[in-house]
């Protein structure tokens, strides 16, 4: 919860009026008050969730780590990153070049909507290493109510990071504008969003070498490592339009007791607008120089429009509309369950280059030709939910395209949760599993680039999951697991160009969470053991630990902190490496990584409505001379031994 400010009406007897004095001032203090959620459920469903204000992980500074703790990632903050835990691994991509980049590029679903008595405003700022090679991180959200239904506010985040490597600075900004209105009858959630992700890619160190035996290579600053490429850029900018509306239909009494009965909705219509327009440009500076001066050492393999300069350029929009019915499990006496059918229609365009006309040298650029494609799809589906109650919620659902480019597509999904007793202690239990049979996006299938070209036609991917676990709050100890089976998977092989596996591939993954405490020492951590059939195909690595270690108190009533470590490791394993061209991780044999302990060092400090954290990151660099083969990836390395403080700082006026 958060909290709101405070109001001071005046007010005046009618007897004071009548002879003409001042009655005393009233003052009175509004309860603070902030109220959170997400629209689940493709949009029908309102989930609340907390606001964020406490310290515990605080110093988790990277998104990609609370999203996915196990992970493969580029080091710099803002950089492509990828999932390396089954549960987490996407069934669907839409546009390939920012599916890398989910934590910029975000979707409905995560988004938050808010409900406040007063204005509420958070700033959050991160930095981190030396001023030439520094890395901030700023936050803005501000949200305030007009009146008790409708609210508004922005959210605005900046990463801009030179990175501790050359030629590997990232600068990301993300504006998000939302306003929601909750009436009776009618809600509409309303929200404009600009993304854009600017990064420099350096393709990796060129030798390992500096990492494993600095001293021996002379080099006493890491940007000083010679990179693959200098002058390589990736630039996504997105504009997004969406609108969510609701309508609620006919009305019924429910009884909630004896003497009280409550009117609610027979059924909600919604409807879904969604305009997306995405732009991807790959460049590659003096592409003439550094092929010309050392073609056989030039990091891509191959040049097949143009060898002055590289500037592969695609267009993608989007445009959805989904028109849902909803039968409320509150109108339902009878079965006690509610119904959710629903009707989408997206049209996709793309616009990329394709062979020119005329081929470039050394000194002349070639004549491109632009292609256009339009995709038109359509897919119905329908759900089947249990929603309220404490112990027992369940829900299934099923998807089908049955016209476009999809068509033949099907998704069947399935959930449920519930909670019992055990002895003193409340348990819950949770399952859920899904059916997939999903066409690749259009640019897996076809693209053309001055230094990658593809034209397939793959098979649609067939995906069977089942997972599930308990739960015991009381315990704060979780067990799960989950199992995928993988039919035509296709994946990116080593020559970083997608290909269609034609194995049955099956992963699993177990997990375990488990917060022990002893007085005010605590230890958070997450355990998880995994399995691929084909590690050619899907390599992932076989354990993954954190740990949170932290001795917690109050100072002089008012200052909270806490002081600790976090320690992570993850057991060697082929990484995929990492291709800018096309901004996809892909599969290599040069070299395992892995089997290195990562330990960072923090002190969290809460007063009153502020958060602060101060901490060493990679603080055992160097440490073990003889285990310095810290890297995420092949020609990838961790940031070195970096200081870094963060704050965050709630307003309610």
């Amino acid at each position: 919860m958060g909290s709101v400010g405070s109001g001071t009406p005046i007010t005046q007897s009618s007897q004071s009026a009548r002879e003409g004095t001042q009655a005393p001032l009233t003052k009175t203090t509004i309860k603070r008050e902030v109220k959170t959620w997400v629209l689940v459920d493709m949009e029908s469903l309102s989930d609340t969730i907390p606001v964020d204000t406490l310290s515990a992980g605080f110093q988790l500074h990277n998104p990609v780590d609370k999203i996915s703790p196990a992970n493969v990632q580029l080091g710099n903050l803002g950089a492509p990153w990828q999932t390396a835990m089954v549960s987490e691994m996407p069934i669907y991509t839409q546009f390939l070049f920012s599916k890398n980049l989910s934590n910029n590029f975000s979707e409905p679903a995560s988004w938050r909507y808010y409900n406040t008595r007063t204005p509420y405003t958070n700033l959050t700022y991160t930095s981190a290493g030396p001023k030439r090679r520094s890395e901030d991180a700023v936050k803005v959200l501000f949200t305030q109510n007009v009146n008790k239904n409708w609210n508004l506010g922005f959210k605005y985040d900046l990463i801009s990071s030179i990175g501790r490597y050359d030629a590997q600075k990232v600068e990301n900004r993300n504006f998000r504008f939302f306003s929601s209105y909750k009436g009776e009858k009618y809600a509409i959630y309303a929200n404009y969003l600009y993304n854009k992700s600017d990064q420099l890619e350096n393709g990796g160190i060129v030798d390992d070498n500096h990492i494993w035996n600095p001293d021996l290579n002379n080099i006493d600053k890491k940007e000083n490592i010679r990179v693959n490429l200098l002058t390589t850029s990736n630039r996504i900018d997105q504009n997004r339009l969406h609108l969510n509306q609701e309508l609620n239909i006919g009305n019924v009494s429910v009884s909630r007791n004896d003497s009280v009965s409550e009117k609610l909705p027979v059924g909600t219509a919604l409807h879904t607008f969604d305009l997306s327009r995405y732009r991807r440009v790959h460049k590659v500076d003096n592409l003439n120089k550094y092929y010309g001066e050392a073609p056989d050492d030039f990091f891509y393999p191959n040049i097949y429009a143009d060898s002055t300069a590289t500037r592969d350029t695609v267009y993608y929009t989007s445009v959805q509309n989904v028109f849902q019915l909803k039968f409320n499990e509150e109108a339902n006496s009878l079965l006690k369950f509610g119904l959710r059918a629903f009707i989408a229609n997206e049209i996709e365009t793309f616009k990329y280059p394709e062979a020119p006309l005329i081929y470039g040298n050394f000194n002349t650029p070639p004549q491109y030709r632009q292609g256009d494609t339009l995709l038109v799809t359509t897919h119905i589906g329908g759900q089947i939910f249990k929603n309220l109650g404490e112990n027992f919620k369940w829900n299934a659902g099923a998807k089908i395209y049955f016209q476009g480019y999809r068509t033949g597509d099907t998704e069947l999904t399935g959930e449920m949760i519930s909670q019992f007793r055990i002895r003193k202690d409340t348990a819950g239990l949770f399952a859920h599993g899904g059916a997939y049979l999903v066409t690749s996006d259009f640019f897996t299938q076809r693209y053309y680039s001055n230094h990658f070209i593809w034209n397939n036609r793959f098979d649609p991917v067939q995906t069977y999951k089942i997972g599930g676990g308990v739960s015991v709050p009381t315990r704060r100890l979780t067990l799960s697991a989950e199992s995928k089976l993988i039919n035509k998977y296709i994946f990116w092989n080593t020559q970083a160009l997608p290909q269609q596996s034609n194995e049955f591939i099956q992963l699993l993954e177990f997990k375990l969470k488990k917060h022990l405490s002893l007085w005010n020492l605590h230890s958070k951590n997450t355990v998880l053991y995994q399995l691929s059939s084909h590690q050619d195909v899907i390599p992932i690595s076989e354990w993954f630990v954190y740990s949170s270690n932290y001795f917690e108190n109050t100072l002089f009533k008012v200052l909270f902190f806490q002081i600790g470590f976090d320690f992570r490791y993850t057991t060697s394993w082929y990484a995929p490496s990492y291709m800018p061209a096309s901004g996809q991780f892909y599969m290599q044999k040069e070299r395992k990584v892995g089997d290195y302990p990562l330990f960072d060092v923090f002190l969290n400090l809460q007063l009153k409505r502020a958060r602060i954290f101060v901490k060493v990151d990679h603080v055992n660099e160097g440490f073990f001379p003889s285990s310095r083969d810290y890297f995420h990836t092949v020609h990838y390395p961790m940031n070195p031994r970096t200081l870094r403080f963060g704050v965050s700082w709630n307003f309610y006026d």
